[in-house]
């Protein structure tokens, strides 16, 4: 994903502004100006709730003021009540597609750490962004676009 941001970036013409970094979301050290964009797709759901708090005040304090951070990943917009019969809607919508089996979606909802938009939503607000824009492309996926509070 790293090799095919830099071949983007510089087919756009913004290779020069740009860098991209392979690192963990807890481990990675920001030594240098504040940054305009923190992007993360389909990866955020590896942390448990604790941990994504700790990643998005990093997050925050590796942006400049009205600094932007998008976010995309695997969130849940059902309420608890609906979980069972929401997660088994997912399962039966994108099973077999793209190689992955029933089994495989099954193993995230048991093994990863995908949460709920209101704890998310939670989260970001207590870390310092301000949500400005919100999209739940179905009820077990969406994506932010939220900007750091001055």
């Amino acid at each position: 994903m790293l090799a095919y941001g830099d071949k983007r970036s510089d087919a756009a013409g913004l290779s020069a502004g740009m860098r991209f970094v392979r690192d963990g979301f807890l481990s990675y050290k920001h030594d240098g100006l504040p940054v305009d964009l923190v992007v993360t797709k389909y990866a955020f759901h590896h942390l448990p709730d604790f941990w994504k708090g700790i990643a998005l005040s990093q997050f925050a304090a590796m942006l400049k003021s009205g600094g932007k951070f998008y976010l995309e990943d695997v969130v849940f917009s059902f309420t608890p009540s609906d979980v069972e019969a929401s997660i088994e809607t997912w399962i039966n919508q994108v099973a077999g597609g793209e190689g992955f089996s029933r089994a495989d979606f099954a193993g995230h909802v048991r093994d990863e750490f995908s949460t709920y938009d209101w704890i998310l939503e939670g989260l970001m607000e207590r870390t310092g962004f301000e949500i400005i824009e919100r999209n739940y492309t179905s009820s077990t996926y969406a994506n932010y676009l939220c900007t750091k509070k001055s």
